[in-house]
């Protein structure tokens, strides 16, 4: 029997009690003493929806924590050690696979994550090609095929999934790019695959054949940026037409339209208030699930920069900036749209805020002690 919580009672609605109590009726006080032994008695569990996976990078280590999906408490359930400094991880669309780069072992690990409690067990281990390591891992929308980043190499790579979750031994196919490949990611058709280089200032282009696996240059093959922005991390609108890119050198973040298979940029603001004048650079980007709010994080400023975004032009309008622990590298919005977790890379800290639904704008929760560089987090929500 599950627990029914507080929330849960206060929401029943009043046609489930079509009789009229006297106040202090002995019928009453009877009914309220069996809600409390519901409540306090419960021979069952009460199951945490929300799984939280971090990588430590400097401690090489992961750890899998509950996150209560009302409040965002953290209870830690499980520390792995992972030798190789883990840094970027993605989920399998079907939820079933966590995925972790090893930068400096030059390795994948593929993880079954239990669908009881989100336990992570062991599948395999893949050596996958790369200077450093991939620094940037996604799969694509069918969650047929793995795709990497490589930011030392100047290189972008897809592996073949196995049926067991495991990376296949050998790239289905490699493309150098150029320099600080920082990011690839597919958009929610499947189709179009972008690659932002901070170095070179390009974002790479491609078009996914989601039957093969395999990667051809859009047309354009690259968007360039008429200045110096440093694009580093993609964000798709689930809507599907607009997509952003923060942009890590300049501090900002540029509103682009998806049409004809390629990108078409809208504006780009600060994600900084105009009084700051020190030394910053953004990491982070992502979209809500509503698709009205968007957030970067800000290196430096230490914060979170906020935005409302315009659901039929995609212009952002700055919401301010809510601080954060030291070097907010990464962060992940939940599922849910309840929770922003950010992970401060020098703190060894990790912070829940909530969401205003409403407003988008944030609150800071708690925060907690994790290990020695925080580096990705990855937020899963299960059935």
């Amino acid at each position: 029997m599950n627990v029914l919580t507080r929330i849960d009672l206060l929401e029943i609605p009043r046609q489930a009690f079509p009789m009229k109590f006297k106040r202090n009726s002995s019928t009453c006080k009877s009914c309220l003493l069996f809600f409390l032994m519901i409540v306090t008695f419960s021979t069952g569990e009460v199951r945490a929806d929300l799984r939280l996976y971090l990588a430590n990078r400097h401690d090489d280590s992961l750890m899998r924590f509950d996150m209560d999906e009302i409040s965002g408490e953290l209870t830690l359930r499980q520390t792995l050690k992972l030798d190789g400094e883990p840094a970027p991880m993605c989920i399998s669309p079907d939820r079933h696979t966590l995925y972790v780069a090893r930068r400096k072992a030059e390795k994948v690990s593929a993880f079954s994550i239990s669908p009881k409690d989100g336990s992570l067990k062991l599948i395999a281990e893949t050596s996958i090609p790369g200077e450093g390591g991939a620094c940037y891992l996604s799969t694509d929308r069918s969650g047929k095929f793995l795709l990497s980043a490589y930011y030392s190499e100047g290189k972008v790579a897809v592996h073949k999934l196995s049926e067991n979750g495991s990376v296949s031994k050998g790239a289905i196919q490699a493309i150098a790019t150029e320099k600080n490949a920082h990011c690839i990611l597919a958009d929610h058709r499947n189709r179009l695959v972008l690659v932002p280089h901070t170095g070179p200032n390009i974002v790479y282009q491609f078009i996914f054949n989601e039957k093969t696996g395999k990667l051809s240059p859009a047309k354009p093959a690259k968007y360039v940026p008429q200045r110096k922005l440093s694009p580093r991390h993609v964000a798709y609108h689930p809507g599907g037409k607009f997509v952003y890119v923060v942009n890590e050198g300049s501090s900002s973040v540029t509103a682009c339209r998806i049409k004809s298979e390629a990108i078409h940029p809208i504006h780009t603001l600060s994600t900084l208030p105009a009084d700051f004048n020190e030394r910053n650079s953004c990491a982070d980007v992502e979209v809500h699930p509503s698709g009205q709010f968007l957030y970067c994080s800000n290196r430096g400023h230490d914060s979170v920069a906020m935005f409302a975004i315009d659901q039929k032009t995609g212009r952002l309008t700055s919401l301010g900036q809510e601080h954060t622990e030291k070097v907010p590298r990464s962060f992940n919005v939940d599922s849910t749209g309840k929770f922003l977790v950010v992970a401060g890379l020098r703190a060894n800290k990790l912070t829940v805020f909530r969401i205003d639904s409403g407003a988008g704008k944030l609150k800071s929760l708690k925060t907690y002690e994790v290990g020695k560089g925080p580096t990705w987090v990855q937020i899963l929500k299960q059935d």
